[in-house]
């Protein structure tokens, strides 16, 4: 609660020398100095440091101010909770490429087993397949013919 009160009592005294009370306001507010040397006290204190940063010369800002700004602005807001979005969305994308490197080398090894892969492969292996029961020394049996 007493921050609060100094909160109030310092904006209260910021407004008052910035001559934004009216009347009224600005009568109770001396009125409460009148009866408070701790108030008085902190609002000439309030007052002197005023004159010394009026007193202080006008600085040219550097040229690149608002990009060091803006880009402490970005790696703060990184940091709160949208940076685990950030950093979740490309865990899922590598996810997806890792299943479909999966199915790629999959079906590459699959195609290489697959004797009629190989024929669509290379045309001339159906050429110098061996036609007829009998088979060369290597080959593997023909099929029977069919009698149908």
């Amino acid at each position: 609660m007493a921050n609060n009160e100094t909160s109030t009592a310092e904006s209260l005294m910021s407004a008052y020398l910035d001559q934004e009370l009216d009347a009224d306001e600005s009568r109770e507010f001396e009125e409460t100095l009148a009866s408070s040397p701790d108030a008085r006290r902190e609002l000439d204190e309030l007052r002197s440091l005023l004159r010394l940063v009026k007193d202080l010369p006008e600085v040219q800002a550097p040229p690149d101010l608002y990009e060091k700004i803006a880009r402490k602005l970005r790696r703060k807001k990184l940091l709160r909770a949208d940076f685990w979005l950030l950093v979740a969305l490309p865990f899922q994308v590598l996810g997806i490429l890792m299943i479909l490197a999966v199915a790629v080398i999959y079906t590459m090894l699959y195609l290489d087993n697959d004797p009629s892969a190989r024929l669509e492969k290379d045309p001339t292996a159906a050429a110098a397949a061996p036609e007829g029961p009998a088979a060369g020394p290597g080959q593997p049996p023909a099929a029977p013919a069919d009698l149908h």
